[in-house]
């Protein structure tokens, strides 16, 4: 202590014999601080870079590159439409658009080509499926034939007509099948979807409209298969299709993605203006990494001003005044900028954890000018001295007590270093390094500004009271208990509410609510049968694929594996005798010429009538028909009658019609080559895979296996039991929910090391320095009841230790101490009554912990959760710790002997 005053008197000189150079050299230092900031200063958002640069796991991450080299750092466009047909056109028409604006983008998936699949299409139909396939060929066996011979719109329809009328006379409309129904089987109902299409085609052709409806699946297949519908990305039973768009990469991708990510949302709303009932909006995590980067900054920028606002605020009503707090706030500007500067210099870099240190530091690093400051109030009402000997007195005598409780702060962050987990450890060295640079501006520029510009000391008026004995607080001995107890009381209710309190390491729930990737997401996760993240494991061979397969299917944590063989049509062997069975039974479909051949409208109209005949009400009650099939039949005559409303009055609906007969045409051969191909293929191998799709699960010799949980891995216990038996199987698993788990456990144990750390140092630096062992377990007091009260607080607020506050204790740990060491420094002086707490050091206390409290506090401004609840906490544990200090440390001294009188500082 006798080294740290020498040397603080020798700076003290200096500072005051030269006070402009002292402020040149900061101010040079200022302005280049700034500029290194503004041109060098980057930002990293990877999860496992956080923990460390050279982390396992991250060189394990690297090897799933070249199986999602096309959608690595993608954006996830999700779309919900009316109908999966207008969802289609919409990514269509996104697609146009992506594949012209090379500038922002590389590329956009949203369909797996099913071209390559067809000769297997019909492999991938489950058993239910096929054999109703076989019932449907077999009961239109007649009308397959004859449409074959004359496959035309008019003959079709004809065909129709007479099956129809073949099958009514006598029957209950039960289904198209009665005799040779095998065994077991229930009759499929009568159905008129496939005529319904077809009319609903013709009748939107005929008012102009080109969107062309298949009527073959229905009539071939049921609507569980659609060809035009297959190779999307489809969730929640095609309620959601999903597109990835892969932006433009450069050197600095978080620019350019940002970038590219308001152009593809641009994109978006002008579609939404053709596309009036589709919704649609961008997640995945790289939309989400940028919505909660560009949250974060904005916010922070927000916040530090607003913390440095409100602190000029607190010193003006403070200080009664305006000179001090604009000389006080510009030496934080200068510790500020100081601090920008070797943050740039020494890291390099802000992460998502480092950059909430500005408001932090805000709050922190003006608390050694806010207690200098209080002293030199006290001192320069004093008689007989100028300005510059009230600042050695004021040096001299809490100088050391204010750097001590400076460095106490500062080694509440610089333990982070030790823990390893490279966010905090930036953390510490910005944070810390911060505390000691604003420090040392409120040592040089602030005592030189104040000599300068601070104007002559405040005399006080002569009167029967000193000084020393204006007390904040006075305590009697029977006061002091009634305190200690009231404490005691308060603490086990909060340790009880503590209890309530538990780790939620769900990310969702951090990020700015409202963001358009955090509400697509979780949407996502909400009507997905499955979960959207999974584990990644390898394989060298086939046969180490099926065994590590078979492995992990066993696993009560996971629902499923995914493999190049779950691409593959399951139950081939029981499938191909019964497509082979249906090869005689589809014949070959004969050309159309339409150039010479004339579609005879009269004798299409005589069709139409003739249906709508038939389905009148009244013969569907005569037939037994039930209420699904009635609004069918309702349904048909109503689209017929339009038709021939349109045949007969509309001038160019014979030319509509004859673009529609070609659509309807095209559509036929390509449903039947479908067809015929897939009763003749043979089995499918992971070999026969398009190349895209293979690429997915293989690559150079590796095989990719994809476990998915059977619970939600936002549960931390869910999530752990996942990670841990999947790494029973393979210690070298890779994937989100890994990295989440590693990344969840490091930092929390870093953060409880960081803790113990940092109360070991501060302990061991009050003992050297108090040289007293119960000074020194009274200086933790207020640290431990805080932090009790503040996690008790946290209980009956309904607010969770997660990914983000979890660094709060480390925080509060600096100030708690800082307030105790600050009135402790006092009390060693001699001059406090026991139980009685000065003005002056109360004053500057209070100040320091509300400064510091705005600060934690200016968090809270956050859009983005996860700081808003930093916030929230740091702030309670704040005003925690400041009330245990100036309440609870006075009525434990009121039972303690006073300490003997130092000599005064002349």
């Amino acid at each position: 202590m006798k080294l740290l005053s020498r040397l603080l008197r020798i700076w003290t000189e200096i500072v005051i014999t030269r006070p402009r150079t002292v402020l040149g050299i900061a101010f040079l230092l200022a302005v280049g601080s700034v500029v290194l900031t503004f041109t060098k200063m980057e930002m990293i958002t990877d999860q496992l870079e956080l923990i460390r640069k050279d982390h396992p796991l991250i060189a394990l991450s690297d090897k799933l590159d070249p199986f999602n080299s096309e959608t690595k750092r993608r954006f996830d466009v999700v779309i919900e439409a009316s109908n999966p047909f207008r969802a289609v056109s919409f990514v269509n028409e996104l697609a146009s658009r992506i594949g012209k604006d090379s500038a922002h983008f590389q590329n956009i998936i949203y369909r797996v080509d099913p071209e390559p699949f067809k000769s297997w299409q019909l492999l991938y139909l489950n058993e239910r499926e096929l054999n109703h396939l076989q019932r449907q060929i077999d009961t239109h066996a007649n009308l397959i034939k004859k449409f074959a011979e004359e496959p035309e719109l008019l003959n079709f329809l004809t065909l129709l007509n007479q099956e129809m009328a073949s099958r009514m006379v006598g029957e209950f409309f039960t289904g198209f099948l009665d005799e040779g129904e095998p065994a077991g089987e229930k009759a499929d109902p009568f159905d008129l979807s496939f005529l319904i299409d077809t009319l609903e085609g013709m009748s939107s052709y005929l008012h102009g409209q080109d969107n062309f409806k298949s009527p073959w699946v229905s009539l071939l297949k049921g609507s569980a298969w659609d060809p035009d519908l297959e190779g999307y990305f489809w969730e929640a039973k095609k309620r959601y299709m999903i597109a990835f768009v892969s932006p433009k990469r450069s050197k600095d991708e978080i620019v350019v993605t940002r970038d590219a990510l308001d152009q593809l949302r641009k994109h978006l709303r002008e579609l939404r203006v053709s596309f009036p009932d589709v919704k649609t909006g961008v997640t995945g995590q790289e939309a989400l990494n940028n919505d909660e980067m560009t949250a974060v900054l904005d916010d922070m920028s927000v916040a530090t001003w607003l913390s440095i606002g409100g602190v000029f605020l607190l010193l003006v009503a403070f200080r009664r005044g305006l000179r001090r707090p604009l000389l006080q706030t510009a030496s934080l500007a200068f510790g500020l900028s100081w601090s920008f500067g070797c943050a740039t210099l020494f890291v390099g870099h802000l992460n998502m954890i480092s950059i909430v240190f500005a408001p932090l530091l805000v709050g922190l690093g003006v608390d050694s000018g806010i207690h200098w400051y209080s002293r030199l109030e006290e001192e320069e009402r004093r008689a007989g001295s100028g300005m510059g000997s009230v600042i050695r007195v004021v040096n001299e005598r809490s100088g050391p007590g204010i750097i001590l409780a400076c460095l106490g702060t500062t080694l509440s962050f610089l333990p982070f270093v030790l823990t390893g987990f490279r966010g905090l450890m930036e953390l510490g060295v910005i944070t810390g390094m911060g505390i000691l640079l604003n420090l040392i501006a409120d040592f040089s520029v602030l005592p030189a500004l104040t000599l300068l510009f601070g104007g002559k000391p405040r005399r006080s008026a002569v009167t029967a009271e000193p000084v020393e004995t204006r007390d904040f607080i006075r305590l009697t001995p029977r006061h002091a208990r009634m305190v200690i107890t009231g404490a005691g009381v308060l603490s086990v209710l909060c340790a009880l509410s503590a209890s309530q309190v538990y780790f939620d390491l769900n990310p969702l729930r951090l990020q700015t609510a409202n963001a358009e990737s955090v509400v697509w997401g979780k949407a996502l996760i909400e009507n997905s049968q499955r979960s959207t993240i999974f584990i990644s494991s390898f394989a060298s061979s086939l046969e180490e694929l099926t065994a590590k397969a078979r492995k992990f299917e066993k696993l009560r944590s996971v629902s499923e594996v995914e493999s190049a063989f779950t691409l593959l049509p399951e139950d081939q062997e029981k499938k191909l005798p019964m497509l082979r069975s249906l090869q005689p039974k589809i014949p070959e479909i004969k050309p159309v010429n339409f150039g010479n051949q004339e579609l005879n409208v009269k004798e299409l109209i005589d069709v139409l009538e003739r249906i709508r005949f038939k389905l009148q009400d009244d013969q569907a009650e005569r037939w037994g028909a039930e209420k699904p099939l009635v609004e069918q039949m309702a349904l048909v005559r109503a689209l017929a009658q339009d038709i021939v409303g349109s045949l007969q009055s509309a001038p160019d609906s014979v030319e509509r019609l004859y673009e529609y007969r070609k659509h309807f045409f095209g559509d036929l051969s390509n449903k039947w080559d479908t067809l015929r191909k897939g009763i003749s293929a043979s089995p499918m191998r992971v070999e026969d895979l398009p190349d895209t799709l293979r690429g997915w699960f293989y690559q150079q010799g590796t095989y990719l296996l994809r476990i998915f949980p059977r619970e939600s891995v936002w549960d931390e216990h869910a999530l752990t039991t996942f990670v841990r038996e999947t790494q029973s199987v393979d210690p070298q698993v890779v994937g989100d929910p890994v990295s989440l788990h590693v990344f969840a456990s490091a930092f929390k144990d870093a953060c409880i090391k960081a803790s113990i750390y940092a109360v070991i140092f501060i302990v061991i630096m009050l003992l050297i320095v108090f040289r007293d062992v119960r000074l020194t377990l009274l200086a933790m007091i207020p640290l431990a009841l805080g932090s009790i009260w503040t996690v008790g607080i946290m209980g009956f607020a309904d607010v969770q230790f997660n990914l983000a506050n979890s660094i709060f204790m480390p925080l509060v740990v600096g100030a708690g101490v800082e307030y105790a060491v600050i009135i402790l420094s006092r009390w060693r002086e001699g001059r406090m009554i026991p139980g009685h707490l000065p003005v002056s050091t109360a004053k500057g206390v209070i100040l320091a912990a509300l400064t510091t409290t705005l600060g934690f506090g200016a968090l809270m401004i956050s859009h983005h959760r996860g700081i808003f609840s930093l916030g929230f906490v740091s702030w309670t544990g704040s005003l925690c710790v400041l009330l245990s200090a100036i309440i609870i440390i006075p009525a434990i001294l009121a039972g303690m002997a006073p300490r003997k009188v130092s000599d005064p500082v002349r």
